[in-house]
């Protein structure tokens, strides 16, 4: 049964006027990199096959952190970079609101489908991230570890499908900096990722 280390990355450098962040490649802080440091202590030892990560820097980072030392095979991934939220990132809320009136609450109204101006829906980040994920998995033999370094869109999409949770529970689920949580894929697991994936393009 494979089993896949989902880790987000570490705090990032202070944004006190909490602009949209999305895909702006913004680094670690300090804290940052402290997180990193904690999380090497559990995840240096573990037999890691593989790791996979965002290309972001925050999440590259992290990922040189943990792995200082051991020699492990790293794949940094377009499709597990976070939720791009177009001409949204960047800007304020009232920003937004400024410069597109009322999209800020349609998609408040429903995240899964409605996406900011340029960016992507979590139906579409979903369609980028778990086929993407569902392709390394199949490379894992039984009993063989990844981690995956990713960002809170990304993980809380693998985690909402992994858990069968509603799409509407999405934001219930906890995924705070430097979180990280182990899951195992039997053959079940596989087998309900792979009819998501094909329900989520069948919508599309």
């Amino acid at each position: 049964m494979p089993i896949l280390h989902l880790l987000r990355h570490g705090t990032l450098l202070p944004n006190p006027e909490r602009r949209f962040v999305g895909q702006r490649d913004i680094p670690l802080s300090e804290e940052g990199r402290r997180q990193a440091h904690l999380r090497r202590k559990e995840l240096f030892a573990l037999p890691l096959k593989e790791v996979w990560t965002s290309d972001l820097s925050r999440c590259r980072e992290m990922t040189a952190i943990i792995l200082n030392g051991k020699s492990v095979p790293v794949h940094a991934e377009p499709a597990f970079r976070e939720i791009h939220l177009g001409r949204w990132e960047g800007l304020t809320k009232a920003e937004v609101e400024t410069e597109f009136p009322g999209a800020v609450k349609e998609r408040g109204k429903d995240f899964w489908n409605v996406a900011p101006q340029g960016g992507e829906s979590f139906a579409m980040l979903a369609r980028r991230v778990l086929p993407a994920l569902l392709c390394r998995l199949r490379t894992l033999k039984s009993d063989e570890q990844a981690l995956l370094v990713a960002h809170s869109g990304v993980n809380r999409i693998v985690l909402m499908q992994y858990m069968a949770l509603n799409m509407q529970d999405l934001f219930s689920i906890p995924q705070s900096y430097a979180a990280c949580t182990t899951l195992r894929y039997g053959p079940e697991e596989m087998d309900e990722l792979e009819s998501f994936c094909l329900r989520l393009f069948a919508k599309s």
